[in-house]
């Protein structure tokens, strides 16, 4: 459920890339950052391995503006598709406002 804060007036809703292991979805939010208007945009994080995996997420916030005199704001971050990863994907997931599938990039 979006997080939704009067007292700020912000609204944050997250969005998670979900699929196998090498299947794209850092490829994908890599695409969103390329064409997302820098002005919009935070500072994309990475959190890999050295064989560049995803060991917990990968993390974009994107500034949409307002919307009805709310600041409104999507995190974008993906989960690792490893079955070793199967506790953190469920951490990742809790509160999540949208599942975005990837099968393949």
């Amino acid at each position: 459920m979006s997080l939704i804060n009067y007292a700020s007036r912000e609204i944050n809703c997250k969005i998670v890339y979900y699929g196998t292991e090498l299947g794209g979805k850092a490829t994908n939010l890599e695409y969103v950052y390329s064409k997302v208007n820098p002005e919009a945009k935070g500072k994309m994080i990475f959190l890999a391995t050295k064989t560049e995996r995803t060991l917990f997420f990968d993390f974009l916030p994107i500034d949409l503006g307002e919307v009805k005199g709310f600041k409104t704001r999507f995190h974008l971050c993906t989960v690792p598709g490893q079955v070793y990863y199967n506790a953190s994907r469920k951490l990742i997931l809790k509160g999540v406002d949208g599942v975005t599938f990837v099968a393949d990039s």
